[in-house]
C-alpha cells in the first residue's frame, strides 16, 4: 500500500548546473520544509526552502510565498563524468523533477554530465569575518568584466558542515570596506544560524559567490555555535547563582533567557516586520485613548504632503501615491511636484491622479530645478497646517498620517519625525533604522531624522526655503534650520515605523552614500549651520561618507580639575599621570591624586616625587574605599570651572583629549556632562555611552565593536546626547555637580553611581553628551576588581535594588530616550528587538 506523502512540491526548473524548485508540508504549512539532495546515492546537501516563489503561491493559493530552494550541482561533480541527481522530502518520498522532456510527470532522477570546471575568469574581493551574534558575518565585491570596477549585491551561498544553509544576497551596508577598498558599500551579508543547529561541538562553515562557487577569503571557517559574549554572560551568572540567595528567583530567569534567546533579532527583521505591521492599528488604538485620558481633543488640521516627482518608476510611483490614498487620516492634500521629467507615462498618470481625487494637486516645472527648488514650489502651493515630506517611489504605512497627528497634539510638537526601514524589490522589509529622541549633537553628524518628518507650516515659513546649493543633503540643511526657529522640546520622535524607503538601483536608499556632491553638500551645510549658530568649527566627512566629524575651536581659559582616586597600584596610576602630563596640551588643568590610605613604601615615593608638579596636587582620604565619596570630597577641596573624574587605570594618547571633552560641554548651556571613548588595550570599544534600563541597570553601547566601526546607524563614531555615561573618564560642569549635590555616597558608593549622576543631570534639564572624538585605552576594574564576585555581592545587590526602587518608575529609566523601545535593552545592544505584542512604545 502507497502510503500518501504530506509533504508536496516539484523541482519544475533545470538549468544545465542550476535546479530550482519548492515543497511545503500540507499537514504543517507554517513549517519551512527542508529537503535532502542524492548525488549517485550519496546524501550532499540538505536545503531549507524559505527563498521567495510569487510565482508558485499564486498558482498553488499558499498564504505565503517563502517556499522556494535552489540547488547549485557543486564543482567536485564538474568532472566530465556521468552522475544521477535526485531530491527528497523529508519522509524520504521523491520529489519529481520536470524536464522538457518530461514536463508534466516528471523524473525520480536527472541524469547530468557537466565539463570539468575551468579556472575563474571572475575575479572576486571577499572575506568571511566568521560568527558573531548569531550570524556568519561577511563581504563580497564581484568585478564587472567590462568596466574592471568591483560591486556589491552578490548572491553567497552559505554552508554547515557540508549542508546548504541559505542563499542570500550580500547588500548590507559596510562602511568599511567600502573605506578600505573604495568600492561599493552595499556588500555586507549576516546569515543567521538557526537556533536548532547552535551546538557546542565545533561546525565548519563555507561560503562562495554564486553562480561561479568561488569560496570567500576565510572559508572554511571553523567554530563552536555560540556567542563569546553569551558564554561569559553564562558563566558570570552560574557564578552569582551560587552567591545571591535573595535574587536565586530572577537570575534563573535570566539565565533561561540568555540560553534560549530573543524571539527576534535584527538580522530577521522581516519577520517582526510581519507582527509588527499587523498590530499597528492596536497602537493607533492606544494612541487615541492617551488623547482621551488627557483630555485632548483629538484634531484633524489639513495636511500637506510635498512630494516632488521625477522620473520614478511607473510601478513604484503609483505604490507611493496608493499609500497616501490608503491612509485611514482622511483631511490631507498631495502636491505631486513634476521636476521638468521626460517621462510622459508618469505625466499622464498625474493628470488622472489630479481628476481622480480633488485632494491631488500638481505643479508642472518646465524644465528641471532639482529636489530643493521642487520642494520650494510644492510648498508654495501648500495650504494645510501641516507640511509633510515625501519621496516619489516610497511607501507610507496606512496609520502614518494619524499617528504622527495624534502625537504632535499630546506632545505639543512643532516638528515630528518617525522611524523607518526599507523594502526592496520583492516587497521585502529590511534594514530598520530605529532612533534615538531628538538629539541635536547627533543630527550635526548624520541626517538620521530622514524620514518621514512632518513639520507646523509656520516653521516651515520661519526656516525658509531649501536652497540648491545643498542639493544632496537638502534635508539635512532644512531640518538644521528648523532646530533654529522650532525650541527643541517641541521636536517629538514617533517611535514607529512609518515609512518605507524604496531599496531599488539608482533610488536614493541605494547610491546616496556613493554621491561625492552628497558629502560635499552636507559638509557644507553643517559648516554654514554652525557659522549660524556662531559655533566655531572645522567640518569634515569620515571615511568619505554622509557622516561628518567636528572639531571645535579650541578654547582653554576654563579651569578643568582631574580628580583621580586611586589606592597603591603605582605602576598603573603612575603610567596614567605620565600620560596626562604628555599628551595633554589643554593649559589650563590640574590634577587631584586622592589617595584612598595607600600603604606600600613605593606609593609613598611616587607622591612625594609626583606632588613636585606645579599642577598636581595630593589629597590623603584614610576611609573605607567609597568612590562617590572620594570624588565628593576632593570637589569640596578644589574649586573649578570643571571636574574631570578619571580612572587610575584610564591611559590618555591623544593630545587634543581634554579639548575635545571641554568644547563639547561649552557647545550650549544646558550641556552638563560629557563622556569619552574609551577602549580595551586591544583596540576594541569598551564604552561607548551607557543605555539604561531596569535590567541592566547601565550597560555600555558599541561594546566589542572595532575602534573605528561604524556601528548601529553610525552610533559608535559620532557625538551624540545620552541617557549616562561612565565615570571612569567623566566631565561635568563644577556648577551642575554642586546643584546636583555631587555623586550619592551614601547609597551608591562603588556601582551606578554614575549612572545615577547623568540620570540626575537629564531630570534637572541637563544634556548627556558622549564624545565618539575623545579616546582613551581603559584596562576595565583594574583598579578595584569586578563587582562580579561573591566578596561584593551583598554590596552590588544593594546597589542594584536601590537603582530600580529609586528609578523604576521614571520613564527616562524604563524607556531610555537615546534608544529605541524597539530594542531590548540586553547585551549586545542594537541586536534583540523587543516582542511587538509588549513594546510600549507610546509611552515615551
Amino acid at each position: 500500500m502507497t502510503i500518501q506523502s504530506r509533504f508536496t512540491g516539484f523541482c519544475q526548473e533545470v538549468r544545465k548546473d542550476i535546479i530550482l524548485g519548492w515543497a511545503i508540508n500540507a499537514s504543517s504549512p507554517q513549517d519551512y520544509v527542508t529537503v535532502s539532495v542524492f548525488i549517485d546515492d550519496q546524501q550532499v546537501a540538505e536545503i531549507k526552502c524559505d527563498q521567495n516563489r510569487e510565482d508558485i503561491q499564486k498558482k498553488i493559493n499558499f498564504f505565503r510565498n517563502d517556499i522556494g530552494f535552489q540547488f547549485i550541482i557543486p564543482n567536485e561533480f564538474r568532472d566530465g563524468k556521468s552522475h544521477r541527481l535526485s531530491f527528497r522530502f523529508p519522509d524520504n518520498n521523491i520529489i519529481s523533477i520536470l524536464t522538457k522532456n518530461n514536463p508534466t510527470e516528471g523524473i525520480s532522477v536527472y541524469p547530468f554530465q557537466l565539463e570539468e570546471k575551468q579556472s575563474d575568469q571572475v575575479k572576486v574581493l571577499s572575506c568571511m569575518d566568521g560568527w558573531k551574534n548569531g550570524a556568519i558575518h561577511g563581504w563580497v565585491l564581484k568585478q564587472d568584466t567590462s568596466t574592471g570596477k568591483y560591486s556589491g549585491k552578490c548572491q553567497v551561498m552559505v554552508t554547515i558542515d557540508g549542508r546548504h544553509l541559505k542563499t542570500v544576497e550580500a547588500n548590507q551596508f559596510r562602511g568599511d570596506v567600502a573605506s578600505a577598498v573604495n568600492a561599493d558599500a552595499r556588500c555586507g551579508f549576516a546569515v543567521v544560524v538557526p537556533r536548532a543547529l547552535r551546538k557546542r561541538v565545533r561546525s565548519v562553515f563555507r561560503v562562495y559567490v554564486m553562480p561561479e562557487q568561488i569560496e570567500l577569503l576565510g572559508s572554511p571557517y571553523e567554530t563552536t555555535l555560540i556567542d563569546d559574549l553569551l558564554e561569559q554572560q553564562l558563566l558570570v551568572l552560574n557564578n552569582q547563582i551560587d552567591f545571591l540567595y535573595k535574587e536565586m528567583t530572577a537570575l534563573r530567569t535570566q539565565f533561561k533567557r540568555l540560553v534560549s534567546g530573543s524571539d527576534y533579532v535584527i538580522n530577521e527583521y522581516g519577520t517582526w516586520a510581519k507582527k509588527y505591521y499587523f498590530l499597528l492599528p492596536k497602537r493607533l488604538g492606544k494612541l487615541h485613548l492617551e488623547l482621551e485620558i488627557n483630555d485632548i481633543e483629538y484634531q484633524t488640521p489639513l495636511i500637506s504632503i510635498i512630494c516632488p516627482v521625477y522620473q520614478p518608476a511607473i510601478k513604484f510611483f503609483k505604490e507611493a501615491v496608493g499609500s497616501v490614498l490608503g491612509q485611514t487620516y482622511q483631511n490631507w492634500e498631495l502636491i505631486l511636484v513634476d521636476d521638468g521629467g521626460k517621462s510622459s507615462e508618469i505625466k499622464k498618470e498625474i493628470k488622472q491622479l489630479v481628476k481622480q481625487d480633488a485632494r491631488i494637486k500638481s505643479v508642472i516645472l518646465k524644465t528641471n530645478k532639482g529636489i530643493s527648488e521642487a520642494t520650494n514650489a510644492g510648498i508654495k502651493k501648500a495650504t494645510g497646517e501641516w507640511i509633510a515630506f515625501f519621496d516619489h517611489d516610497d511607501v507610507l504605512v496606512p496609520q502614518a498620517l494619524e499617528m504622527m497627528i495624534g502625537s504632535a497634539q499630546l506632545h505639543q510638537a512643532q516638528m515630528l519625525y518617525s522611524d523607518e526601514d526599507k523594502v526592496d524589490d520583492y516587497g521585502a522589509f529590511v534594514e530598520p533604522h530605529f532612533k534615538p529622541d531628538f538629539n541635536y549633537r547627533y543630527l550635526l553628524g548624520l541626517n538620521y531624522i530622514c524620514h518621514f518628518v512632518m513639520v507646523k507650516v509656520g516653521a516651515v515659513k520661519k526656516a525658509g526655503q531649501l536652497h540648491s546649493r545643498y542639493d544632496g543633503a537638502q534635508d539635512h540643511d532644512f531640518l538644521l534650520r528648523l532646530t533654529e526657529v522650532i525650541p527643541h522640546q517641541q521636536i517629538y520622535h514617533v517611535p514607529e515605523v512609518l515609512y518605507h524607503w524604496r531599496k531599488t538601483a539608482g533610488s536614493t536608499a541605494e547610491t546616496v552614500d556613493n554621491k561625492e556632491y552628497a558629502i560635499r553638500a552636507g559638509v557644507a551645510c553643517v559648516q554654514d549651520h554652525l557659522k549660524r549658530i556662531k559655533k566655531s568649527a572645522n567640518v569634515s566627512s569620515i571615511k568619505d561618507f554622509t557622516a561628518y566629524q567636528i572639531e571645535w575651536k579650541k578654547a582653554q581659559s576654563d579651569l578643568v580639575t582631574i580628580v583621580i582616586p586611586f589606592k597603591d597600584q603605582v605602576k598603573t596610576t603612575k603610567e596614567c599621570i605620565d600620560r596626562l602630563l604628555e599628551y595633554t596640551n589643554y593649559k589650563n588643568y590640574r590634577i587631584i591624586l586622592v589617595d584612598n590610605a595607600s600603604r606600600e613604601a613605593e606609593t609613598l615615593i611616587f607622591l612625594e616625587e609626583y606632588s613636585q608638579y606645579d599642577n598636581i596636587e595630593v589629597l590623603p582620604i584614610h576611609e573605607e574605599f567609597n568612590f562617590s565619596r572620594l570624588n565628593n570630597l576632593a570637589t569640596q577641596q578644589f574649586e573649578s570651572d570643571f571636574y574631570l573624574f578619571l580612572n587610575n587605570d584610564v591611559f590618555v594618547n591623544d593630545p587634543n583629549w581634554l579639548h575635545i571633552l571641554v568644547n563639547e560641554a561649552l557647545l550650549s548651556k544646558d550641556v552638563g556632562i560629557v563622556g569619552a571613548k574609551l577602549l580595551y588595550p586591544d583596540g576594541r570599544v569598551q564604552h561607548g555611552g551607557v543605555v539604561v534600563g531596569p535590567e541592566v541597570i547601565g550597560d555600555h553601547m558599541n561594546r566589542g565593536l572595532e575602534t573605528e566601526e561604524f556601528g548601529y546607524a553610525c552610533r559608535s563614531i559620532l557625538s551624540q546626547e545620552l541617557t549616562a555615561v561612565t565615570a571612569a573618564m567623566m566631565l561635568i560642569k563644577a556648577s551642575v555637580f554642586e546643584e546636583l549635590n555631587g555623586f550619592n555616597e551614601n547609597h551608591l558608593k562603588i556601582a551606578f553611581n554614575d549612572v545615577d549622576l547623568c540620570l540626575r543631570a537629564r531630570e534637572a534639564g541637563y544634556k548627556v553628551v558622549f564624545s565618539a572624538d575623545c579616546m582613551a585605552v581603559h584596562h576595565e576594574s583594574l583598579s578595584r576588581g569586578t563587582d562580579d564576585c561573591p566578596e561584593h555581592e551583598e554590596r552590588f545587590s544593594y546597589e542594584k535594588e536601590y537603582m530600580n526602587n529609586s528609578w523604576g518608575r521614571k520613564a527616562i529609566y524604563t524607556c531610555d530616550p537615546a534608544y529605541s523601545p524597539n530594542f531590548v535593552v540586553r547585551p549586545p545592544l542594537f541586536y534583540e528587538l523587543s516582542n511587538p505584542e509588549k513594546t510600549e512604545a507610546t509611552e515615551k
